[in-house]
């Protein structure tokens, strides 16, 4: 992440928290920060591995506790497609997902044609519709090598 484009994340960051009652705390900026900085969309643990590096008394308890306060105050989404653990996503804007379903990298997929999709009325008549996203399920070209191998 540039470092401009960081300081209007964290600008934002900073004014969400406050808007949900949360306390900027050191320990919430930079697990934000390593979020925002990793598209791998990481689960809690990967991102404890990252942060444990620079900050090695911040514990997985606490980065799991601030992940889920922050997706239920909508500043993270959480993004759990084929996967056994949860994984997150600092990007809170409609947008859909390329997922290997071998190594379960996730990568964002941008594409208007997908945001123009419509919900069929009968879904739409029977529930409430919270929102719309794709899911690409692939082998992603590192699998598709070891696919070929074995």
């Amino acid at each position: 992440m540039a470092g401009k484009n960081e300081k209007s994340m964290i600008q934002k960051f900073v004014g969400q928290c406050r808007a949900a009652g949360l306390k900027v705390t050191p320990q919430r900026l930079v697990i934000f920060r390593a979020l925002s900085r990793d598209t791998s969309h990481p689960s809690p643990d990967t991102l404890h591995r990252k942060i444990k590096r620079s900050h090695p008394t911040i514990s997985l308890a606490t980065v799991y506790t601030t992940l889920e306060a922050f997706t239920r105050h909508g500043i993270i989404a959480r993004v759990t497609p084929l996967h056994e653990t949860v994984r997150f996503d600092p990007m809170t804007t409609p947008h859909h997902h390329v997922v290997c379903v071998r190594c379960k990298k996730v990568a964002n997929l941008h594409d208007p044609e997908f945001d123009a999709l419509t919900i069929p009325e009968h879904v739409r008549r029977r529930n409430t519709v919270l929102g719309l996203s794709v899911s690409v399920n692939v082998l992603c070209p590192d699998c598709r090598i070891m696919a070929a191998k074995d």
